[in-house]
């Protein structure tokens, strides 16, 4: 009964978090999706608001011009002339005010191309408006010289046209008073007669508020104009007047970039579009820059590495190898699941203790730290450290057998007096020598070999006989002749005789290399009587998937220059 309960509430509680996942996912998506379109909407809203406004001023400059020109051509005409022309400007600003239409500079703004063809309507008919009641007012001054009204008489006429405006204006605000007083609800309740009342006051309001505006702009242009003299200085537009009938365009630019600047894709996008290009070129060269590396290796180094002399160890030594000797005609394999040994009175037997599978009770065993004391770096990066050194006054039969992995085989290499084998320790287990006499062991380096570059192994270990190592190989060990020339993967290798001339060859194809399925070079092996060895499954250094695999690379990488 309690497992029941425990799998039901483990059901329940998973599909639980998944539904409150899903929840969160949504609102995310949804959020996300506002934003957007918050974002886009509004930076089409503010592109063509500036559009409209970039319209506006040119418009304005042309505007300006023509009617600087038109109306300073009038200084000399008639007064017939300057009242006609005074009547088409005044039934021209009749017409543009009359279809003065509801401001669309509000936020939320509509659909982009409503606003851009309105925004465009709009500050055209303000500019128009605004240069239009300019050439009135100096229009009107003009008239006035030229019937040979007096400065006074022309202020007091426009004083009295303010006076008058004012009032219409101060009527037209008692009578909304009135109306919001007797009708309270109804009138701000759209559909009533209450209500259309009220919004007809408040047109009429904006256009007696204007038309105020524009008597007390008119006496005052006409008393900075009309001084002592007769006529008026000649006409120029007021560009600041200009600019202001322009005020609503602005005004609705910023309003639109603030609500712009709160929206966090805006916030975002400026500095992610600026290091996008690098960040593209960086992703690009990271693809490019290893094929072109790898095809640069390829193609050329390794070519020129393979015509190149073979490297003999023997040569550069100056020693004469002797041959080891090989396992019966047609077989190469030369290693088992365990491994039966005869450690002879005055031999000593240095092994790690998990491959010490059974041994007499009457031998001597003691623990040596590292294998050869002159090479502690070398015993170190092998592993051959806290060994088991074994030790027999009488023959003793020891077994040797990989208890820790059952896909590793071990193998016994004996190497006469006279022989000598450059050898990797990474595959060493253990080894008999005599007890009096040290290890021979010696470390050789090739800086100068393109070989040694390319394949990254710079320095070679060598062992010389006698001694029998005990070697371990992934699902097994094999020996063979080197012969004609023979080609065998970089990672299986263990070892060869130092009679064996050693070089690399390129790797039949490219794709597999490029892909990281092959290495660049392939270890190859020349010389009738010279022998190598390798394991059959190597899996040093191939360890995919692992978290740790690309430090672990760079290890195996820098052992290799040691030859480890």
């Amino acid at each position: 009964m309690r497992q029941l309960l425990t799998a039901i509430l483990r059901f329940l509680l998973r599909h639980a978090l998944q539904f409150a996942l899903f929840i969160v996912i949504l609102l995310a998506g949804r959020m996300l999706l506002a934003e957007w379109r918050a974002y886009s909407a509004g930076s089409e809203a503010m592109a063509a608001l500036r559009l409209a406004a970039d319209g506006a001023d040119s418009h304005t400059a042309g505007l300006a011009a023509a009617a600087t020109a038109r109306v300073n051509a009038l200084q000399k005409a008639s007064q017939a002339a300057i009242a006609t022309r005074l009547a088409q400007v005044q039934a021209q600003l009749t017409t543009l005010r009359a279809r003065q239409q509801p401001s669309l500079f509000t936020l939320p703004l509509p659909d982009t191309h409503t606003l851009a063809l309105h925004a465009q309507e709009e500050a055209t008919r303000r500019v128009e408006i605004e240069v239009l009641a300019q050439e009135a007012r100096y229009l009107t001054a003009l008239q006035a010289a030229v019937n040979g009204e007096d400065a006074r008489q022309t202020l007091a006429r426009l004083h009295a046209e303010h006076v008058r405006a004012y009032a219409a204006l101060q009527a037209n605000l008692r009578q909304r008073r009135e109306l919001e007083a007797r009708h309270p609800l109804a009138a701000r309740l759209p559909g009533s007669d209450a209500y259309a009342q009220l919004s007809q006051l408040e047109a009429q309001g904006q256009r007696l508020r204007e038309i105020n505006l524009q008597a007390y702009q008119a006496w005052v242009t006409q008393h900075g104009r009309t001084g002592n003299a007769a006529r008026p200085v000649p006409f120029a537009i007021d560009e600041q007047a200009l600019a202001g009938a322009l005020a609503p365009v602005q005004q609705a630019i910023a309003a639109g970039e603030t609500q712009l600047a709160r929206n966090w894709i805006a916030r975002w996008r400026a500095p992610v579009m600026d290091v996008a290009p690098t960040a593209a070129l960086l992703v690009l060269s990271a693809i490019l820059l290893p094929v072109a590396i790898k095809a640069f290796f390829y193609f050329v180094l390794a070519p020129i590495a393979a015509r190149l002399p073979p490297l003999s160890i023997a040569r550069e030594l100056q020693i004469n190898g002797t041959s080891l000797p090989l396992p019966p005609q047609g077989e190469s394999r030369i290693s088992a699941v365990s491994q039966a040994l005869l450690l002879q009175p005055g031999q000593r037997m240095l092994i790690h203790p998990e491959y010490l599978q059974s041994s007499p009770v009457s031998s001597t065993k003691r623990t040596q730290w590292l294998l050869d004391w002159r090479f502690p770096f070398t015993s170190l990066a092998a592993g051959m450290v806290a060994l088991t050194r074994l030790e027999s006054s009488e023959p003793a039969s020891v077994t040797i057998s990989a208890s820790d992995d059952p896909l590793l085989e071990v193998a016994i290499l004996h190497l006469p007096a006279g022989s000598a084998l450059v050898f990797q320790p990474r595959g060493l287990v253990g080894l008999i020598a005599d007890a009096g006499q040290p290890l021979a062991i010696s470390s050789h380096w090739r800086l100068g070999s393109l070989h040694a570059w390319l394949t990254l192994q710079l320095r070679f270990i060598v062992f010389r006989g006698p001694v029998t190592l005990i070697v371990r190989g992934c699902r097994g060990v094999r020996l063979e002749r080197a012969g004609q020339g023979r080609s065998i993967s970089q990672s299986a290798t263990l070892g060869f005789s130092t009679d064996v001339l050693y070089s690399t060859l390129r790797s039949e194809t490219f794709i597999p290399y490029l892909r990281g399925q092959q290495a660049l070079l392939n270890d190859r092996f020349d010389g009738g009587n010279g022998v190598y060895l390798y394991e059959e499954t190597p899996r040093h250094g191939k360890q995919p998937g692992k978290v740790g695999s690309w430090f672990e690379g760079v290890t195996d990488a820098i052992l290799k220059v040691f030859g480890i």
